[in-house]
């Protein structure tokens, strides 16, 4: 599957939105949140709390868009 910019991609009830190629904006299915994520950084906080306590932490919505970076998020017409 080749990943698109500007294309929202389903994972889960996470929609991610590739700006760039590293960077997308994920948002809850119902709308209540939008977060600026890359690979490794993103701006919810459980990112930066879970952060404190272990170096490699990923919330959700990281993984959300390394799912789609790996080809695995669903591709929807949203």
């Amino acid at each position: 599957m080749t990943v698109e910019l500007k294309t929202p991609y389903l994972v889960d009830e996470l929609v991610v939105y590739l700006e760039g190629p590293q960077r997308a904006r994920v948002i809850d299915t119902d709308c209540r949140w939008e977060l600026l994520t890359t690979p490794d950084s993103c701006t919810c906080c459980t990112f930066r709390f879970g952060r404190y306590r272990q170096k490699d932490f990923a919330c959700r919505h990281i993984k959300a868009l390394q799912q789609v970076l790996q080809g695995s998020g669903e591709s929807d017409n949203l």
